[in-house]
Parts: C-alpha cells; structure tokens; sequence
C-alpha cells in the first residue's frame, strides 16, 4: 500500500514538474511574440499603442517571477525585439560583406541573441532587487526600462537603437522632447502602461473598487503637458538660406572598386551643374578618395562654385603625421567654397568602420575586411562647419542615433544653428534599418529645435525641421537632388542644455523613492495604499 502510495505521489511530482516546465517555455514564448510586436511602434509602421499593449504583457509577464526566470523572460523579450528591429544587418553582412547565407543568419542571430541579453539584465534586476508588486512598481519598471536604454546608449560603444519614445513624433508626448529627450518620453509611455496594468489587475482583483484611476489621471496630464508643450517655441529663426542636398545613388558594391571611383566624382560634379542654391551637401565618403589624393580636383571643384557658395561633403581622411605602417584615417567632412571647416567622425560603428580585435577576426571572412573599415575616431572637441554667418554640426552617419552626444555638440560654448548629418545607408539596403535611421534624426531636430539636413548616397534623403517633422525628401534609390529653404535657429532647447541628467536623476529618485517606501510599516503602507484605492 505504501509503495502505490509513494508511487502516486511521484507521479503527482513528475506531472507538476512538466506543468511548471510547461509554463515557463510558454512564458518564454509569449515573451519573445511580445518582443516582435514592439517594433511595429517605431518607423516605418508607427503604430505607437501596440507598444504600450507590448509593455503591458512584458510587465504582467515578469512582475512576481524569481530573478533567474525573469532574467530568461527578459532575454526572450529582447531577443523578439531585436529580431524584428535590427535584423536588418543581415543585409550588409550577407550582400555586401559577402558571408554565405548561413554564415550571415548565424551571425545577424547572434548579434540580436547578445542584444537580447540587455533586456534579461534589465529585468533580472527589476526582479531581483525592485519588484514590489503594489504602486511602487509604477516607480520601479519604468526606472529599470528608461536605465537600461541609457546604459545600452554607451555600453560598449552603445547601440542607441529602438528606444521607446521614437515612436512619439507625431503623439502628444513630443512636446517633452525639447525638455527631457527621448528618455522622457520613453518614462512616460512605460509609466502608462504601467497604469493600465494596475487599473487592469485592480478592476481583476477588486471588481467592487470603483477609484482606480490616480495614476491615470497623472499620464493624462503628462500626455496633455505635452499636447501643450508643442506649441512653446523654444528658438528664433535667423535668415534663411536654401540648400540642396545631394542624393548620387552609387552602388555600395562598386563604390570603393578603383575603376568605379572616376564614375562617383563624375556623378556628383554632374549633380551641381546647374544649381544655385546657397550651399550644396554631399553624402558620406561622397568623394571615395583620400583628401590628399585629389587636391587639384578638390580645388577644381571649388573654382565652380558661384562666389557666394558653399559646399559640403564627406571624405575619407589620413593624417599626415601618422606612420606609413600605421596610418591613422578618419571618416570626415570638408566645407568648400563660403563653407569652412573640417570635422572628423567621433563615434564609429563596430565592424563597418573599425574592427574589434583586428589581430584576430582579420582575415577569417570577407566580412572582417570591408573596405575603410581601419578609421580612428576624431578628437572629443571639435569645431563646427562654418557657413556664412552659421554654425553646421556634423553628426556622420551614425552619430545622429546618439541623443546626448548631439545635445552636448549643440549648447557648447559656440551653439550651433543646423544639425548636418551625412550618411550612406546603401549597406543596408530597402530594409527597416535606413527609415529608422532617418526617425532617429527626426527625434534629434525635436530635442535640440534645429533643422536636420540629412544628405544620404541611395537614400532616405530629407530636410527636417525644427519641430521634428520631414518638410521635404525624395525617394530612395535615384539619383538627384532634393532643394530646400531652412531657416537657422538660434537659442537652447532645455533639453540641448541638461541633455539627460534631468531624467537620469528622476530614475534614480523613482527608485530611491520605491525602497524607502517599502520601511514604512506595514499598517501605514497599507493604510496608504487602501487611501489610493478609495
């Protein structure tokens, strides 16, 4: 009898054992199916609710979990949203870094698996330390969610890439952009959806409750702050000035072959015959030759400018000092013409530009050596392009994703009066990659109230001003120019003065906030809480 009876039970053991099993790989696949929504927030789908529904799920999904199964429902999570929104490096690993079709799935999987493992720290934290399960969350999860987009902007090198406000631009919650950035935005759309999940569990829970609404009351206001705060003007403009911004279309696969190099000067010579626009931008390494390579081209060039011209472009630089047998190069922008300066890239992109490890991962695959994949960042503090009586900064490429580096750029000691920013998205084809990339440059004319000229080679190329918003572009893929009348902005944005430490300091008061509520005694908390409710 004892026998069936110990039988019984293990067998009861084992089935509950299988049940839990079973939960957990359905926790972790309606994690990574949440995940893969959350992209459809952002460009070129914009459809902004599905990432509060998104946030809602993640949230209901982990709130209460052991820190180590939070940690693998964080990285599901994460690995969903990356797999859909940054998949897109396929494309240049496979058709313009030549890897084998399942060398590239191998490797784009890998760069979304280790991207997904921001969002299992996250909210191994969050379990681990600030899960409290009653209003303190609505401190807690969106602090977590807002410090770990801010760590994922400079953890090694940073990848400042689908955070949450973005797909904000055109809601309310855009007028908060000129004051707290992106990272604002991003608290407010988690904080609301943090409500509505304990609005969802309150009215669940206590149907007979009818008050559950405070928090909401309080993201109600935040969104109508914002409808209002999109109507402060927080620059003036100065005369303006017309520009046309060069789009050459060259193909990515010849771009850098030495018989194709004459075609790209020639197409762009060709592209300024003809306009007379005060100043004319070139994309990124427009000019596929070293500076020093084609001085009397260059100087060529200029002489066709109209005396009160200004032109703009990228190009690849080496430093005359460097060693022959280490030459430092650049990825830079001249000015030409009334356009004066010279800019070199600061923030590099891992494997495109420079290449970590070098000594090692060179020569194993045809990815590893990319052609100009050698370059050197520019110094910290450097000069803005001069045009006229205005202030260009140059953000290359992908230094227009980083939110603070352009505010901190923007309010120096000399502010500048346009964003510029140059690229060559070629290497990313008609993916998702080039129309997030172009969002990106509209949250930064938002926080900082300048126009965003965004000069690309195949595209997207557009005029962006101050307000966020695309005044004119032109289609991906052709060869031409897009001509516009911008006015400069002068004056600072609180957002170009403060850059993130507003915010950072909220998170870090919300969670302060949430651990000291949780020694008050019992009896008052609970006496607080019971008040909220009524």
């Amino acid at each position: 009898m004892l026998k069936n009876l110990n039988m019984d039970l293990s067998w009861k053991g084992l089935a509950s054992q299988l049940i839990a099993s079973n939960a957990n790989g359905f926790k972790l696949a309606i994690a990574f199916c949440l995940g893969l929504t959350l992209p459809l927030s952002f460009a070129p789908f914009d459809y902004w609710p599905v990432a509060i529904l998104s946030l809602i799920g993640f949230q209901a999904l982990v709130t209460g979990l052991p820190a180590k199964a939070g940690f693998k429902v964080g990285w599901s999570y994460g690995f969903g949203v990356f797999a859909a929104g940054a998949s897109w490096v396929y494309v240049s690993i496979h058709e313009y870094g030549f890897a084998p079709v399942p060398l590239a799935l191998l490797l784009t999987f890998l760069f979304t698996f280790l991207l997904g493992l921001f969002f299992a720290l996250q909210t191994y934290t969050f379990n681990r330390w600030f899960d409290f399960s009653d209003y303190r969350n609505l401190l807690t999860f969106p602090a977590i969610w807002i410090l770990f987009e801010w760590f994922r902007s400079w953890f090694l090198t940073g990848f400042p890439w689908l955070y949450l406000g973005y797909g904000h631009i055109e809601t309310w919650l855009a007028g908060w952009a000129p004051v707290f950035g992106v990272f604002g935005i991003g608290f407010i759309t988690v904080l609301t959806a943090s409500s509505l999940l304990l609005c969802i569990k309150s009215a669940i829970q206590n149907p007979s409750v009818k008050k559950q609404g405070l928090p909401l009351l309080v993201c109600l206001l935040l969104w109508g702050s914002g409808l209002l705060l999109t109507n402060v003007q927080w620059t003036t403009s100065k005369e303006e000035i017309s520009v046309t911004l060069m789009q050459g279309n060259i193909p990515q696969e010849k771009k850098w072959l030495n018989e194709y190099r004459p075609v790209s000067l020639k197409t762009y010579r060709e592209l300024n015959r003809n306009v007379h626009s005060d100043l004319i931008i070139w994309p990124e390494t427009a000019i596929p030759y070293f500076k020093h390579q084609v001085p009397d081209w260059l100087e060529e060039t200029e002489q066709l400018l109209q005396p009160d011209q200004g032109l703009i472009t990228g190009i690849p630089y080496l430093r005359p000092d460097s060693k022959r047998s280490n030459p430092i190069l650049h990825n830079s922008i001249i000015g030409m013409g009334q356009a004066t300066g010279m800019y070199h890239k600061q923030k590099l992109v891992p494997f495109g530009e420079y290449v970590p490890m070098q000594d090692i991962l060179r020569g194993l695959i045809q990815f590893f050596n990319l052609p100009m994949s050698n370059f050197r960042p520019g110094p910290a503090h450097q000069e803005p392009i001069k045009f006229r009586d205005s202030l260009f900064w140059p953000a290359i490429c992908y230094e227009i994703a980083y939110p603070s580096f352009i505010a901190e750029n923007i309010g120096n000691d000399h502010p500048s009066n346009v964003i510029l920013t140059i690229s060559n998205d070629a290497w990313f084809g008609d993916s998702l990659g080039p129309k997030q990339h172009l969002q990106l440059a509209q949250m930064r004319a938002l926080e900082n109230s300048r126009y965003v000229l965004r000069a690309t080679n195949t595209g997207l190329t557009a005029v962006i001003n101050e307000k966020g918003i695309i005044e004119n572009d032109m289609p991906a893929f052709i060869a031409g120019g897009l001509s516009a009348r911008i006015a400069p902005q002068q004056g600072l944005t609180p957002y170009s003065q403060w850059t993130d430490k507003p915010i950072l300091a909220l998170v870090l008061l919300s969670l302060l906030a949430a651990k000291l509520l949780g020694r008050v005694p019992s009896s008052i908390n609970n006496q607080q809480t019971n008040q909220l409710q009524s």
